[in-house]
């Protein structure tokens, strides 16, 4: 990985337009994808290190390939297994009322504004092409790597895929603490019907009485 000093003389070196904390988590992403071309890795799941998720994980994640197989086959690029926002990303017809609670079966669909690069797969044709067009847009466009990606979905970069609800959620900045976010109070993460961390006793706040969705500008603060 690439710490916070290292990324500001790498900044200064190669003429980026993002420094510190942020060019360390872009570049920690942009090298995992250098790494499954150069090692020839057909797909592979991304998650960073301050995330929960459902303990039944293995056989949600089944279910949604499973989705995946017969409605795309392998015509796909990227898949947002965890994602935050809760008006960028969803179709209108998936998205429950702000707070909900209840448990909802998972559902997939073609995200058109992916935000939070915490639990993503993607496929190394995919890997192979960010490599290239994120390393160009370091000195074109000085945004997170999560906005740089939104920006080209939009542009029809890729097909990308989201699910819903997200089964791997970034928990609260009490839980863990993100290199990108300001320290808040309590537990801020979206809901999960059955968390592995709280189950581990790693959490004092059972994220099923959390809503679906969090703002992060209001609990940033």
């Amino acid at each position: 990985t690439t710490g916070p000093l290292e990324a500001d003389h790498l900044a200064q070196e190669h003429g980026y337009l993002i420094n510190g904390t942020h060019l360390a988590c872009y570049l920690s992403h942009l090298n995992a994808y250098r790494r499954m071309v150069s090692e020839n890795i057909e797909t592979a799941l991304i998650l960073e290190d301050d995330i929960d998720m459902e303990m039944d994980i293995r056989e949600r994640h089944s279910k949604i390939m499973s989705q995946i197989g017969q409605k795309y086959g392998g015509d796909w690029d990227m898949l947002f297994v965890g994602h935050c926002t809760y008006d960028a990303n969803e179709p209108v017809g998936l998205r429950p009322p702000w707070g909900h609670r209840e448990r909802r079966n998972a559902e997939l669909y073609e995200a058109e504004y992916p935000m939070c690069m915490h639990a993503y797969a993607l496929t190394k044709e995919c890997a192979r092409r960010l490599a290239v067009v994120l390393e160009e847009r370091l000195k074109t466009v000085g945004q997170d790597i999560d906005l740089v990606l939104a920006i080209g979905v939009q542009f029809g970069m890729s097909t990308v895929l989201g699910v819903s609800p997200p089964p791997i959620v970034q928990v609260g900045r009490n839980v863990f603490a993100s290199d990108l976010s300001l320290p808040g109070n309590g537990d801020t993460a979206q809901r999960l019907d059955k968390s592995t961390l709280f189950h581990l006793g790693l959490r004092s706040i059972d994220p099923r009485t959390l809503p679906q969705y969090i703002d992060w500008a209001i609990t940033a603060l």
